[in-house]
């Protein structure tokens, strides 16, 4: 089944520019992506994500459209729904940036309240970091990376363990890894 309504954008500029045409207008949008081996210009995941949220917009369902593109549905965040801590530390960097629109603001005032929130103690549970600290040049990456990183990532390594311990000691293990050649990884794996 192929997505009805969609929007080719190739950068960050054209697709915010849309959110703020059509935000209030529109409650939903399959932002269409080329894969990466067509070469074709696209805007990133992250990116799109990031002007979503500014908009009070959030990223669901991915669609495979051809052999070079799929899309992914973005839609008014409803009233209801929760937010995750990546999205928190975006939102975080996005105020700084003074990106965030009133709109986006007001989507997420139920769950979150950047000046209150923000404050909160980040904790790492002692599995994870009984595990992290066993190999030393990992430890001493992990304690030189942005706090705002190492909180998405152990956000979502924490995520993992719903789906089990092989999900969740796969996720640690090459977190490990990464940290221990000092290497940053983004916050979802695109599709190729």
């Amino acid at each position: 089944m192929k997505p009805e309504k969609t929007l080719y954008v190739a950068d960050k500029k054209s697709w915010r520019a849309w959110l703020a045409r059509h935000h209030k207008s529109e409650t939903e949008i399959w932002l269409v992506y080329f894969r990466k081996e067509t070469g074709k210009p696209r805007i990133s995941y992250n990116d799109a994500v990031l002007e979503a949220l500014c908009y009070g917009w959030i990223d669901s369902t991915v669609k495979t459209i051809d052999k070079e593109r799929f899309a992914q549905r973005f839609c008014v965040r409803k009233k209801t729904s929760s937010l995750s801590q990546m999205n928190k530390e975006r939102i975080y960097n996005l105020i700084a940036q003074k990106k965030m629109t009133k709109t986006g603001l007001a989507a997420i005032a139920h769950v979150f309240d950047p000046t209150k929130d923000q404050a909160k103690h980040f904790v790492i549970s002692a599995d994870i970091l009984g595990l992290l600290k066993t190999n030393k040049q990992a430890w001493r990456n992990f304690q030189r990376f942005p706090d705002s990183y190492k909180r998405i990532r152990i956000a979502f390594i924490e995520s993992r363990k719903r789906h089990g311990k092989i999900q969740f000691q796969k996720s640690l293990n090459h977190f490990i890894d990464m940290a221990a050649k000092n290497k940053r990884f983004g916050f979802v794996k695109e599709m190729s």
